[in-house]
């Protein structure tokens, strides 16, 4: 099938399963990881996420649709899952900005948007992870580790980096319903702050201080000044999140979370590369990625005390 017919397929396929015509189907630029297409049907718009060609992942959609339910039935704010299809997942479509340099630089109120944020990830993480059906158990520390060994094991920096953590993990953990890629990019911002938070495909069962410390990896703050997101300050994060869960988090904690997420984020820079250099995934952004493990790297050394 052309690129031209593919559309007007998949909005026949659409209008099936929604029962209603679909106008307007429209592939829409970002999506790192998925094809994002607008559309309208039935007087509501919607997205449509799909699988890129050759990474299909099976159950996938309907799994994030079940932690989509649970997240909103939590208070969440996130997209409400509209419909399951073949090789993809039907949203509503949030109006907002996503894209992180324009969220910042149309910003008002950094403060808030950060203590929603830590509002949002404090209800999530209050979740019964057994509510969820398939909700995959993962430790990403011992993971990564395991996909560093593999991919490039003589990195100095992240051995020191790996060292650290294990010597300073923190004792008292828990497994709460984790996003596992809460960020800047993967939300939807307008005037009055946090609209939704998107992208669960990644969501598991895990330590809360994964999500904790991933917003405030420096990757993800896009050149902004706030520790969290670019945006806010931890203190006005963390009183969020201590208000919607009722968890406490230390400084030291937090700062382990940091450097766990940084360190993390290294071992994906190599594993982007991977996806490219194997012949997986052929993509120049893939390839670019994987050179700014060396910047990751460097924020490392900066962290570590």
């Amino acid at each position: 099938m052309n690129a031209d017919a593919l559309p007007d397929a998949r909005s026949g396929a659409l209008a099936d399963i929604l029962g209603a015509p679909v106008v307007g189907l429209e592939r829409l630029t970002g999506g790192s990881s998925r094809e994002v297409w607008a559309f309208e049907s039935a007087g509501r718009e919607l997205i449509l996420l799909t699988d890129p060609p050759g990474e299909q992942r099976g159950e996938g959609a309907a799994f994030e649709a079940s932690v989509l339910r649970a997240a909103r039935a939590a208070g969440v704010a996130a997209p409400e899952a509209v419909a399951v299809v073949p090789g993809g997942l039907v949203l509503e479509r949030l109006e907002g900005e996503t894209v992180p340099r324009r969220v910042l630089d149309g910003l008002s109120d950094g403060p808030k948007l950060a203590r929603q944020c830590g509002e949002a990830l404090g209800r999530l993480h209050t979740v019964d992870p057994g509510a969820i059906a398939g909700l995959p158990d993962e430790d990403r520390l011992v993971e990564y580790r395991a996909t560093l060994d593999r991919l490039d094991p003589d990195r100095p920096v992240l051995e020191l980096a790996h060292a650290w953590l294990m010597e300073r993990q923190p004792v008292h953990r828990r497994k709460t319903v984790t996003h596992g890629d809460f960020r800047l990019g993967n939300f939807v911002v307008d005037g009055g702050g946090l609209v939704g938070v998107l992208d669960w495909e990644s969501a598991h069962r895990g330590d809360p201080l994964e999500d904790l410390g991933w917003i405030a990896v420096r990757s993800w703050r896009f050149r902004g000044p706030g520790v969290i997101g670019g945006f806010g300050d931890v203190e006005d994060f963390l009183g969020g999140y201590r208000a919607a869960s009722g968890i406490d988090v230390s400084d030291a904690d937090f700062a382990w979370a940091v450097v766990l997420g940084t360190w993390i984020w290294a071992v994906g820079c190599l594993q982007q590369a991977d996806r490219h250099l194997s012949g997986k995934t052929r993509s120049i952004d893939l390839a670019l990625v994987g050179r700014r493990v060396v910047e990751v790297e460097h924020d490392l050394l900066g962290l570590l005390r």
